[in-house]
C-alpha cells in the first residue's frame, strides 16, 4: 500500500505547507474514526483538478468497518462521488444522500472539507456501516457528539492543533477512557473507564460534576515546579492540545486534553485519559535491571584491570622468559 507522501507526490500538487498540515490530521484522525464509528478516507483533488485521489483511509477500532478493500491510491473523476464534490466546492459538511450499498452493506457517507490557512485543500468522506448500527448508549451519544464538533473544527480549520504532543505507546485512546468538559472545565460525562482510573488516583465521589483540572490537581499535586499548572492543561483552558501524566496512590494515569472549539466557540474539552501504572512499573523495572547489569559490568571491569595490573607486575619479577611470556599473552 502506498503511503500519503508518495500518493501526494505522484498525483497531486499540493504546497509543502499543505501536505505537512494533511501528514498532522492523519496522525491523529484514528480519534475521530473511533468517535464516529466509522471509516474515513481523504480524498485529495489531482494535479489536473479533473478528480480525486484517495491519499490515505482509516477503519475504526469502535464498529465494524464499512469498506473491507483498501482504497488507498484509487483515482476517481469529478462527479464519481457527489457529496465529496459538493463539500470541496461548496466548503461545508455535506450529510444528504441516501445510504449506498456495497457488498451487500448498507453504508451511510457523509463528507466535510479539510480546510488550511483559509483555504480547502481536501475532503474527509465518513462511511459508517449501518448494519452494526443499534440504540446509541450515553457513551455513543457522546462519542458522536465529540466527533461532529471535531470534523466541525476540520472543516474550518482549527483541528488539528500545530505542535500537538507526538503519539507514543502509552498516548490515551477513545477506548482507554473519555470525559467530556463543559466551557468551564467542569465533568459532563465520563466513560467507566475514566471513572475507574480516576479512583486508582484516590477520588471517592463522583466525577460528574466536578471541576477536572482542579480535582487532578488535588488528587496528584506535581513535584516541584511546573513550566504550565496540571489544573489548566487537563481543563483545555491552554487552548491546545496537552498531554500530561499524574501519579498518586501508585497508580499512573496519562491524559490528554483536546479544547473542542467549533465555530471558534469554546465548547468545552474531550479528555482522553489511560490508566498506565502496569506499564510505567514495568518500564522501572528494566531501568532498574539495566543499572544493575551496568553495575555488574563496570565491577566485572575494574576486577579485570586489578588481576591484569598484578600479572604484569608479577610478569616483571619473573627471570624465566617462558613464564614471562605467558603472562604477557594472558596480560
Amino acid at each position: 500500500m502506498a503511503d500519503l507522501a508518495e500518493v501526494l507526490r505522484r498525483h497531486t500538487a499540493l504546497e509543502p505547507a499543505d501536505v505537512e498540515w494533511l501528514h498532522l490530521l492523519v496522525g491523529e484522525w484514528q480519534l475521530l474514526a473511533d468517535l464516529s464509528f466509522a471509516d474515513l478516507l481523504l480524498w485529495v483533488p489531482t494535479a489536473d483538478r479533473q478528480g480525486f485521489v484517495a491519499a490515505a483511509q482509516i477503519r475504526p477500532v469502535t464498529s465494524q468497518t464499512a469498506y473491507v478493500e483498501d482504497k488507498v491510491g484509487e483515482v476517481i473523476q469529478e462527479g464519481r462521488r457527489p457529496l465529496v464534490d459538493r463539500a470541496w466546492h461548496e466548503g461545508r459538511i455535506v450529510r444528504e444522500g441516501d445510504p449506498e450499498w456495497g457488498s451487500g452493506i448498507p453504508v451511510r457517507e457523509e463528507a466535510f472539507p479539510v480546510r488550511h490557512d483559509g483555504r480547502v485543500i481536501a475532503v474527509i468522506a465518513r462511511h459508517t456501516n449501518l448494519a452494526a448500527a443499534r440504540t446509541p448508549s450515553r457513551l455513543e451519544l457522546t462519542y458522536l457528539a465529540a466527533a461532529a464538533d471535531l470534523a466541525t473544527m476540520i472543516s474550518e480549520g482549527r483541528f488539528p492543533f500545530p505542535g500537538s504532543p507526538a503519539e507514543s505507546d502509552s498516548s490515551p485512546r477513545a477506548g482507554d477512557g473519555l470525559i467530556r468538559l463543559d466551557a468551564e472545565g467542569r465533568v459532563v460525562y465520563a466513560s467507566p473507564n475514566a471513572v475507574s482510573a480516576f479512583r486508582r488516583l484516590g477520588l471517592t465521589g463522583d466525577l460528574v460534576g466536578v471541576h477536572l483540572g482542579e480535582t487532578t490537581a488535588r488528587l496528584a499535586p506535581p513535584e516541584g515546579l511546573v513550566e504550565e499548572p496540571i489544573a489548566w492543561l487537563v481543563s483545555g483552558l491552554a487552548g491546545r492540545d496537552a498531554e500530561v501524566e499524574v501519579e498518586a496512590h501508585g497508580a499512573v494515569v496519562r491524559l490528554r486534553s483536546i479544547p473542542l472549539l467549533p465555530g471558534g466557540q469554546r465548547l468545552g474539552a474531550l479528555v482522553l485519559l489511560r490508566d498506565v501504572t502496569e506499564l510505567r512499573r514495568r518500564e522501572r523495572a528494566l531501568l532498574s535491571k539495566d543499572a544493575m547489569i551496568r553495575e555488574i559490568h563496570h565491577r566485572v571491569k575494574n576486577n579485570l584491570q586489578t588481576v591484569a595490573a598484578l600479572l604484569r607486575l608479577q610478569a616483571r619479577r619473573l627471570v624465566a622468559g617462558e613464564a614471562r611470556a605467558a603472562l604477557d599473552e594472558a596480560v
